[in-house]
């Protein structure tokens, strides 16, 4: 099979794996995310051990070579791939949250597994409370995720103080009637079983989207900084929605999640370079999707996520963020000290 780079527009391209659900206890949804100006060689090193697979190599079972290639060879192939920018969505923190509330409104620790007894057994309210608290899960990881930020940061520097009257905001908005309509909601979603996966799902993909306009409007340089000193708001939101234009190729896997990502990345293109004379007239491109069998490119970005996926089985988060220089969790980068903390989070939910 002839493997191309994918669509010439993209500058990154990105897909998608998750840990085995036995070892992790639940869906857990890792983006893998190669930049086209990044060096491959750690991808062509890993397919040289590979030479009798025909077509796409499965992550999985790289993954799972990867760790009995000889030292010397996986430390040379690390020097690349540790480049490759991951991000990860793990819905645990979020239902243990929700389920917090539970407890609280029934003043029983145990409330959770009760409801879940009851909903099994077919009552109706219990079947009704559970869809409930299953879409605040869902609701809960799309209200943390890095577009949601992206847009909360965005607002702060419009109005730092919070001086700005609501109805003085309405230019900023251009879809929305008022400013506190949701970006994202579980109503954007199917109604199923499966909408934690799916707001997972897709929170990972925004990460990948938007974390360098959120990164752009929380570190600006002191040179910039002060020749805006009047104005630094507008400077960071100009700076954000400039990181909003590059294209960002997919795995087309699910086609719904990226018509909603280039919905979202249009509203914030929008809301941040409102009367901007420049940003303000410039289209915003389209997510891509493209084919993983027929992209080399995006075949890395599912080796990569694949190998990040075997690490955070293995060894949690700090695994990941040890090896991989950019991890975004939950819809923010961490460092080792942050990944650290949430696993020390972790281990008091489960226990």
């Amino acid at each position: 099979m002839i493997l191309f780079s994918g669509d010439d527009r993209a500058v990154s391209f990105v897909d998608e794996t998750s840990p085995d659900s036995r070892v992790t206890g639940g869906k857990i949804c890792i983006n893998g995310q190669v930049n086209r100006d990044r060096s491959l060689d750690w991808y062509y090193k890993i397919i040289q051990f590979f030479p009798d697979v025909r077509g796409e190599l499965k992550s999985r079972g790289v993954a799972e070579r990867f760790r009995s290639f000889p030292a010397g060879v996986r430390n040379s192939i690390w020097v690349g791939l540790a480049r490759v920018k991951i991000h990860i969505v793990d819905p645990r923190f979020h239902r243990h949250k929700i389920n917090n509330i539970l407890r609280r409104a029934w003043k029983n620790e145990h409330a959770p597994k009760l409801l879940d007894k009851l909903a099994r057994e077919g009552l109706t309210n219990a079947l009704r409370l559970s869809l409930q608290l299953r879409d605040m899960v869902a609701d809960s990881i799309l209200q943390d995720s890095t577009a949601v930020r992206v847009q909360y940061l965005g607002r702060v520097h419009l109005d730092p103080f919070g001086i700005i009257k609501p109805d003085e905001l309405g230019p900023y908005f251009v879809r929305s009637a008022t400013p506190s309509r949701p970006l994202i909601s579980t109503g954007d979603f199917r109604k199923s079983r499966s909408v934690i996966r799916d707001a997972a799902s897709w929170a990972s993909k925004a990460s990948a989207v938007f974390h360098a306009a959120l990164d752009a409007g929380q570190f600006p340089d002191d040179d910039s900084a002060m020749s805006y000193r009047s104005d630094l708001g507008s400077l960071l939101r100009r700076r954000m929605a400039q990181h909003l234009l590059p294209v960002h190729a997919f795995d087309e896997g699910n086609r719904g999640h990226l018509d909603l990502l280039d919905d979202t990345r249009n509203i914030l293109f929008e809301e941040l370079a409102a009367h901007d004379t420049v940003y303000g007239l410039m289209p915003t491109p389209a997510i891509v999707p493209v084919e993983s069998s027929e992209s080399f490119y995006v075949q890395a970005a599912d080796i990569a996520a694949g190998i990040a996926s075997d690490l955070y089985a293995s060894e949690g988060l700090i695994g990941v963020v040890q090896r991989f220089e950019y991890v975004t969790y939950n819809g923010v980068r961490i460092s080792c000290s942050d990944a650290e903390e949430e696993m020390r989070k972790l281990r008091i939910i489960e226990t």
